[in-house]
């Protein structure tokens, strides 16, 4: 994908319970890590202080800051904490039917416009 902003939501999509594949690998990653705030062994492995998918969306967002593409001013790497933990926890309400997945795409949706306004304008125009 050449468009950061396709590939950003592409990737946060994945931590979305949109079909039952993902729904299922949410459960099991809410399950390990409640389980990992017991058990110290479990925490060690599951809880590293490496955080990879915050630095994927951190560098992607970072290739297209590079490019002019993003909001003047964002930080990026605090832009990934939100974006990935936001993506789980909403995710979360979905398979808790406390929210709707529409709903949470918007709010994904609400998010992204803000790192790329351009791409928001565009969005918006195709849609």
């Amino acid at each position: 994908m050449t468009d950061p902003c396709a590939l950003l939501r592409a990737v946060l999509d994945e931590f979305l319970p949109l079909d039952d594949q993902r729904a299922f690998a949410l459960r099991v990653f809410t399950a390990y890590y409640a389980r990992s705030l017991t058990d110290p062994a479990l925490a060690a492995v599951f809880l590293a202080a490496e955080q990879p998918l915050e630095r994927l969306v951190a560098d992607i967002i970072g290739v297209a800051e590079a490019t002019g593409a993003t909001a003047p001013g964002i930080d990026r790497a605090h832009e990934a904490d939100l974006l990935v933990s936001g993506a789980i926890g909403l995710g979360l309400d979905v398979l808790h039917e406390r929210r709707f997945l529409a709903d949470v795409r918007r709010v994904l949706d609400y998010h992204l416009a803000r790192i790329f306004p351009a791409g928001a304008a565009e969005r918006a125009e195709a849609g």
